[in-house]
């Protein structure tokens, strides 16, 4: 408990201390401005694109928990699972995804661990391969960026390689845990014995999903979920009379994603976004007060999709929780 009390605290300190330094570079009426003149079929189109994230989302997991959940059922639970995710600091809103399938549908939690740590390193893989694709494909970019672009790609790798070596050695990974509890004699106390549990059942998952030869319907729908979702940032953006090219948003765009997985995410994000949004898009070629604008209204109106379809989400779990219960 004190640990979330900590992690709470933090992520509203550092969301009011950027959020703070930031505003005190504009004006808030610009803000409002930008949100109110944005053509409404922008808003519109942007929300649909989110809803089609949402629904690939949805059958990424459908497919990794082998059908055994109704793709309508399973679309409510990752509405609410994005929506607190992306407003709980750190994403420790992860959590609810598995939470919600083990009290709704009697869900193992290894089994939940182990389709969204799939899900995750699926979804790098496509981030990877999209972003090295808009490097390739954008012109006269500043020596700094190049340079930390080089840097984006190497840090890609290793953690693909972790990810994707966890999944195919976590069995020897678990073992050498059981070894060391042993020795430290840690193996009997409660916190171990449920850890190692929770181990072996998401290893056991691991094996399942690999077994069924699955990567490439999972690749498919990781890389139409990030290229959804590069184009609705392209599209909010257009509708602000951001005319940046899309090889330039997708490039941006890489590192706002990387920013969400940071322990610095403040609580809904709000300073951090804005923060990485600026810093990225003034060297690709907005100006500050531009792009610290922009990345308000932007964060914005995505909370707004969030809040419309994890609160549908939660009402549809509700209600069909209490039909039965």
């Amino acid at each position: 408990m004190k640990r979330k009390l900590l992690a709470t605290l933090i992520g509203i300190t550092i969301t009011i201390i950027l959020v703070s330094l930031l505003l005190s570079q504009i004006q808030m009426d610009d803000i409002v401005s930008t949100l109110t003149t944005i053509n409404t079929l922008y808003i519109l189109f942007g929300f649909i694109l989110y809803i089609i994230i949402n629904f690939f989302r949805t059958l990424r997991f459908y497919i990794l928990l082998d059908r055994k959940i109704a793709i309508r059922n399973l679309f409510n639970i990752v509405c609410v699972h994005n929506m607190v995710n992306n407003i709980l600091p750190a994403r420790t809103g992860e959590l609810s995804y598995i939470y919600l399938l083990k009290k709704h549908y009697n869900t193992k939690i290894g089994d939940g661990i182990a389709t969204l740590f799939v899900a995750r390193i699926f979804d790098f893989i496509a981030i990877f391969l999209m972003f090295f694709i808009a490097f390739i494909l954008t012109k006269d970019l500043p020596i700094l960026v190049t340079k930390v672009v080089w840097y984006i790609v190497f840090l890609f790798i290793i953690c693909i390689v972790l990810l994707v070596g966890l999944l195919f050695f976590g069995k020897s990974v678990l073992k050498l845990a059981i070894i060391f509890s042993n020795k430290m004699g840690l193996k009997e106390t409660r916190i171990v014995k449920y850890l190692l549990g929770k181990g072996r059942e998401t290893m056991e998952s691991f094996e399942e999903i690999k077994s069924k030869k699955l990567i490439f319907s999972l690749l498919l729908c990781s890389i139409l979920i990030i290229g959804f979702s590069y184009l609705l940032i392209y599209i909010i953006l257009y509708g602000m009379n951001i005319f940046l090219p899309f090889q330039k948003v997708l490039l941006g765009s890489t590192f706002l994603l990387l920013s969400t997985v940071l322990p610095i995410y403040g609580i809904g994000g709000f300073g951090t976004t804005e923060g990485f949004w600026a810093l990225v898009f003034v060297p690709l070629g907005l100006t500050l007060e531009t792009a610290i604008i922009s990345g308000f209204s932007y964060h914005i109106i995505i909370l707004i999709y969030l809040l419309v379809t994890g609160g549908y989400g939660l009402l549809i779990i509700y209600l069909s929780h209490k039909q039965t219960s």
